[in-house]
């Protein structure tokens, strides 16, 4: 297995979103994002298919993780009909990230439901170390090239990305 770089982009001030565009075709392709936060308060990063820089916001996202807490125990969460994937939350201490790796499925099939795989890790000022492991699925069978990338904290309310690295790689 080889990776081949197809996107990155890496966010130094404050963004709106990140879209990373390039999958032409139904290869597997892995996501790492790494160091993502924000300075807008206690929020998640979230991803959403896309086609271009059109995002697919339709209720059609389920996911579902098993989160390990370093403070705790663990748990397991599953959502159904979402607008978006929805990572762990981070507020906006210089010391809190969030890492993950993901891997996009039947992304750029036209008649299938595009899925994923995610790792991650995050780190937050409470402190608290957080993994979780799980995936998910946009339940509409329809092409893809492009995914994208923001902070938010309720269906609405969307904030600035202020640091990370976000790249894209194809699996060959």
């Amino acid at each position: 297995m080889a990776l081949v770089q197809v996107d990155s982009v890496t966010v130094t001030s404050p963004v709106a979103s990140i879209y990373l565009t390039g999958i032409n075709d139904d290869s597997v392709y892995m996501c790492v994002v790494s160091n993502a936060s924000n300075n807008s308060g206690d929020y998640q990063l979230r991803m959403r298919v896309a086609v271009d820089s059109v995002q697919k916001s339709t209720g059609n996202y389920d996911y579902a993780y098993k989160q390990l807490d370093a403070t705790t125990t663990f748990f397991n969460s599953a959502v159904t009909n979402a607008n978006m994937f929805g990572g762990s939350t981070t507020g906006t201490s210089a010391n809190e990230v969030q890492n993950y790796i993901f891997y996009f499925y039947n992304w750029y099939s036209s008649s299938e439901y595009s899925f994923w795989t995610n790792e991650e890790t995050t780190y937050n000022s409470t402190p608290k170390l957080v993994g979780a492991t799980g995936g998910g699925v946009y339940t509409v069978g329809e092409s893809h090239n492009s995914v994208r990338f923001w902070t938010g904290n309720s269906v609405s309310n969307e904030y600035d990305t202020t640091q990370g690295t976000f790249t894209l790689y194809r699996v060959v």
